[in-house]
């Protein structure tokens, strides 16, 4: 059995189920190891750690009286020092390569010449570090492209990331990011006629129904999708909020009087599917998005999607087929995007169908035999792949 060590910032539940898959695969022992249960800045509800296949370590948990002592993430990265040393695992997967625990499993990894990988969400569009932190980033990431075993692209924009730090060829996998699919698509259905129950009480049966999912917190740009809906003279359209944060209360004085606006408060991650089948369409506009996954949430449960180019799934998912890929962050561009969605019919089905069409290629079982490949592949130092090969290239 290989003895697999992975580590992780917090229990997300997009990560459970290939963590689920990648603890089942045959010939593996997995130990997935977790900073911490918790962040103030994860973007959903915290809920509990489900039973796995796999062996779970949750690191700051360790020794309690350790990060009474120093704190979270120095007790978390101290436990991962002993468990490296206690298991000497065959090979690691950081996902990440910031944070002290990430930061000991590369440099242990390093100084025992034992193989590793490293996975992130890290987008080129967003790589914008200057001074003083732009230095000691570049010279980390170079040092850590040079002597990292494999590097795993989730998408194309963090393929070019690892590229512009020195990536070689042979180094880089793909193992696009992805949600359980078919969980978002049968989710829908079950949930028709709860959704069916919230239109009607918001009076928004009948209308084009725009959605957005995340935290209200400055950089998600939701003040400028109410105020796109604002500029639109449609009764026949709604806008529906799903989240919580620091801008609520401003967002809530911004649509105060429009009734097609509602704000839901947070929304636990399983209740999510209501929301997606009482919408027609996802709404993005954030700045600095590495990822956002509930693209693929939307894309899987049926929705068309309106979110920034640079956006990470917004560059391999979001296409005129499907939805509009906006080149700005204004507010005239946001109000023509809704326009398009809402006052076409039949272009808005053809958008729904083409979503779940094309989101059926990133699943949770092609990420981890990606996985599963560049550990498998890169365990005796960096293979070079037969001419020809896919070498981590999204389309």
């Amino acid at each position: 059995m290989k003895r697999v060590l992975l580590i992780n910032n917090i229990p997300a539940p997009y990560f459970e189920p290939l963590f689920a898959r990648l603890g089942a695969e045959r010939d593996w022992s997995l130990t997935v190891c977790y900073t911490s249960t918790w962040n103030a800045n994860a973007g959903w509800i915290e809920t509990p750690i489900n039973e796995t296949p796999h062996r779970t370590i949750i690191l700051d948990r360790a020794r309690p009286w350790l990060t009474r002592l120093v704190g979270s993430t120095r007790s978390a990265g101290i436990s991962l020092t002993a468990e490296l040393w206690r298991e000497r695992p065959e090979y690691v997967i950081s996902y990440g390569y910031t944070l002290l625990p990430q930061f000991v499993a590369i440099i242990w990894s390093v100084l025992t010449g034992t193989p590793f990988a490293v996975v992130g969400d890290a987008n080129i569009y967003d790589d914008r570090a200057a001074g003083g932190r732009r230095t000691v980033k570049k010279a980390w990431l170079e040092w850590v492209v040079r002597r990292a075993s494999a590097l795993i692209a989730i998408g194309t924009a963090n393929r070019m990331f690892w590229e512009k730090y020195g990536a070689q060829r042979e180094q880089l996998f793909e193992a696009r990011y992805a949600v359980n699919n078919d969980y978002f698509a049968r989710a829908v259905e079950v949930e028709g006629a709860a959704a069916g129950d919230l239109l009607r009480r918001w009076g928004f049966e009948g209308k084009v129904v725009f959605l957005f999912v995340g935290r209200l917190v400055g950089r998600k740009n939701v003040d400028l999708l109410v105020r796109a809906i604002r500029e639109l003279a449609y009764e026949n359209v709604a806008l529906v909020i799903a989240g919580d944060g620091e801008e609520r209360a401003a967002l809530e004085t911004l649509a105060a009087g429009d009734s097609r606006v509602v704000f839901t408060g947070a929304v636990a991650q399983m209740a999510l599917p209501q929301y997606y089948a009482l919408a027609d369409a996802l709404v993005l506009p954030a700045r600095d998005e590495p990822w956002g996954l509930v693209v693929n949430e939307a894309m899987a449960a049926g929705l068309a999607v309106i979110a920034h180019r640079h956006c990470g799934a917004a560059v391999d998912l979001v296409g005129p087929d499907n939805g509009v890929a906006l080149e700005t962050f204004t507010v005239a561009e946001l109000t023509e995007a809704l326009r398009d969605v809402a006052c076409d019919r039949e272009r808005r089905l053809e958008m729904r169908a083409r979503s779940r069409e094309k989101i059926a290629e990133w699943s949770i079982e092609g990420a981890a035999r990606g996985i599963v490949e560049a550990v498998t592949r890169s365990s005796e130092g960096r293979v070079e792949r037969p001419a020809g090969a896919a070498v981590g290239e999204v389309k």
